[in-house]
């Protein structure tokens, strides 16, 4: 490892036009996701691409503090099990004591199926029938959609067990674990997860996309809607309410455009009266630089799920009905409704009081005046280092901002009951 500290360093002192320059980094397996500081300051000295780093990582995780001087001479500091965020200005530290799913599916009551004909090792293992018309639909020896195909269906619960193991490798990373599903379809027709173990793939794109024919529908949905799940950038659809309906006029997704997508700076307010009156089914909006600002005219937007504003005092309490999941806040004053459906919340400057959010799984509060003893529980809890040290509430993720050094972050995190390995080596090119 020394050998290979010292070629990143050698390469570091080319580019160092101060006394020194401090590298955080994460390498695993080739990854690399790195950030280059100059001097006691948080400046970025432009340095891009370290061609030495990728190394670092063959055998496994590592995540590395390094000073390297003007002449090469290095310090770094290398552990695991703790994930160190570039971002800038200062990066964040995040320990995972226990993973989560991102989204909560409860049992189902599984039956004795006994179907017979190619779908019968299907319904063995969901416990639950599938509709007339899917089976006539097999049995029709249509396969061929164009450019998209009907899967066999000996490798239906090959595709099922791949889909539902991408989402179960998201539990592992926090940043997850809140997101809100981007969703074009009628509300509550479809469960808004990101993947559901009755949701049965049986037509595949070249893109990747799998429409599945839906078992576990939302309230207003029908058993046998077929649907495509969110993958990358294509949202959750409901394309059909049967199998029949769809074959009968089969649609793709042809697009990867972010729908239901607003995104503006204003020092106007006149903005949200004309957002909230032209864009009713808006799903994410960004509204930044406010000033002071009543968001009343936005609670038309029926379908709004993620919002990002930013201004001074800004009045949201007549947003309380909107089945918004994600809210981001930036202001000097602001009062949290009472959202039922919020998963994630991020509040930044105002002093801020939580009112009960019952779904609430993700907090960041960091940068807020808030009463740490009376947080909510949840998930995920994002603190600062003072903050922390009145906090005694345990969750399953935990995140420490405004902290630059990486001894400190581990300090922080066996204060949390969690002891990393530390491994100091110094030397020189």
């Amino acid at each position: 490892m020394e050998k290979l500290l010292a070629e990143v360093a050698a390469e570091l002192a080319v580019h160092a036009k101060t006394d020194f320059l401090t590298l955080r980094a994460t390498c695993d397996s080739g990854y690399t996701d790195h950030r280059i500081t100059s001097g006691l300051s948080e400046d970025d000295p432009d340095i891009w691409r370290l061609k030495s780093l990728a190394a670092l990582g063959a055998d496994g995780n590592v995540v590395v503090e390094m000073r390297v001087e003007s002449d090469g001479a290095f310090t770094a500091l290398l552990t695991d099990g703790i994930d160190q965020s570039t971002g800038y200005p200062t990066p964040s530290y995040t320990v995972v004591f226990e993973p989560r799913p991102r989204h909560v599916i409860p049992p189902y009551e599984r039956t004795e199926v006994s179907a017979t004909g190619p779908l019968a090792a299907v319904e063995a293992e969901l416990g639950v029938p599938l509709p007339a018309e899917v089976h006539d639909l097999y049995r029709s020896g249509f396969s061929d959609f164009g450019d998209h195909v009907l899967l066999p269906a000996d490798e239906i619960l090959t595709v099922r067990k791949h889909l539902l193991d991408n989402e179960a490798q998201l539990a592992h990373d926090p940043g997850n674990w809140a997101e809100p599903i981007p969703y074009t379809a009628p509300r509550d027709a479809v469960r808004l997860v990101g993947h559901h173990p009755l949701w049965v793939p049986i037509v595949r794109y070249p893109s990747g996309a799998a429409l599945c024919v839906d078992l576990a529908p939302g309230p207003r949905g029908r058993v046998g809607q077929v649907i495509q799940p969110s993958l990358a950038c294509y949202p959750l659809e409901l394309l059909a309410d049967s199998v029949t309906e769809w074959h009968r006029s089969p649609e793709r997704p042809e697009s990867c455009g972010m729908k239901g997508h607003y995104d503006v700076t204003d020092y106007e307010v006149d903005v949200v009266a004309y957002l909230g009156s032209e864009f009713p089914t808006l799903r994410e909006l960004g509204l930044r630089e406010l000033g002071d600002a009543d968001l009343a005219p936005l609670a038309s937007m029926a379908d709004l799920q993620d919002l990002k504003l930013s201004g001074r005092r800004l009045r949201i309490d007549g947003l309380a009905h909107l089945p918004l999941e994600r809210l981001e806040v930036t202001a000097t004053a602001v009062d949290v409704p009472a959202l039922e459906r919020l998963t994630r919340l991020k509040v930044e400057g105002a002093r801020v009081e939580l009112p009960n959010l019952p779904n609430l799984r993700v907090l960041d509060v960091s940068r807020a005046d808030v009463d740490v003893e009376s947080l909510p529980q949840v998930d995920h809890l994002t603190l600062n280092a003072e903050q922390w040290r009145r906090c005694t509430m345990h969750t399953a993720a935990t995140t420490l901002t405004g902290e630059s050094s990486l001894a400190k972050a581990l300090d922080w995190a066996e204060s949390l009951g969690v002891e990393l390995p530390r491994r100091t080596i110094s030397g020189r090119p």
